[in-house]
């Protein structure tokens, strides 16, 4: 499976520019012809969540629609790292998966939100994990803080996923924590684990971006690939 990561900045609560360099990001690679493509955590808004109200979108949204198009004229499954989502009075943190048609395949709905953020002051938590079948195999998504809890890994192990997502705005100076939990929960469940983080910085945080694939081989969660914090694309062919 051939996977490509996106790692970028993030302009806080600008979603025209946040939309406009991902998709410039993602045209960088559409030639290398990716089975999956991924984004990082809020990469529309960022942690504007004193605005959440205002830039919250109901699916299907403007984001998805050209996220739809994207994943359509690739051919390519699209996670598309997670938007502030509104359903009725709700908002939440939520990642939308588009299967290679552009059709929406799964929406996961970020379980375990980050009080140092204050998420929980201006988001709902989802209540279920996802898995989304493509022909090569189960793939699973979680959110950043979900990171720190096995259960969600063990939940989608046994659901069927060979690869989980991590999309991620994890803070510095936190990168040790970063690698060590993604190889962790690569080398204890058995999978391949893809930690896709931002780069770049808000009014509170800066972001160190390391996105990278720790496999399932190995005592210690084997690292294949890894950025540095800097913005651009990864690429990485895994067998599953």
């Amino acid at each position: 499976m051939r996977i490509a990561c996106i790692q970028m900045d993030v302009v806080l609560g600008d979603v025209h520019a946040n939309l406009n360099r991902s998709m410039e990001l993602i045209d960088h690679i559409a030639a290398d012809k990716p089975d999956i493509i991924c984004l990082p955590e809020l990469f529309t808004t960022g942690y504007c969540l004193h605005e959440a109200k205002r830039l919250a979108e109901q699916v299907p949204c403007n984001t998805t629609h050209i996220l739809s198009q994207k994943s359509r004229e690739i051919g390519c499954f699209l996670i598309g790292g997670s938007i502030i989502e509104q359903e009725g009075d709700s908002l939440y943190n939520t990642s939308v998966v588009f299967n290679r048609s552009g059709d929406i395949a799964a929406k996961y709905r970020k379980i375990h939100l980050f009080q140092p953020f204050e998420e929980d002051l201006y988001l709902m938590p989802g209540d279920r994990t996802v898995t989304i079948d493509t022909e090569i195999c189960k793939i699973g998504v979680i959110i950043c803080y979900d990171l720190r809890f096995p259960e969600l890994f063990k939940e989608l192990k046994a659901n069927g996923a060979k690869i989980v997502f991590v999309v991620a705005e994890f803070p510095n100076p936190k990168l040790s924590q970063w690698k060590t939990l993604l190889q962790d929960m690569a080398r204890d469940n058995c999978i391949h684990v893809v930690g896709v983080n931002r780069v770049g910085s808000d009014e509170r945080s800066s972001f160190f971006g390391h996105t990278l694939i720790a496999l399932s081989s190995g005592s210690s969660g084997e690292i294949m690939v890894e950025m540095g914090g800097y913005e651009g694309v990864l690429v990485a062919d895994i067998l599953v």
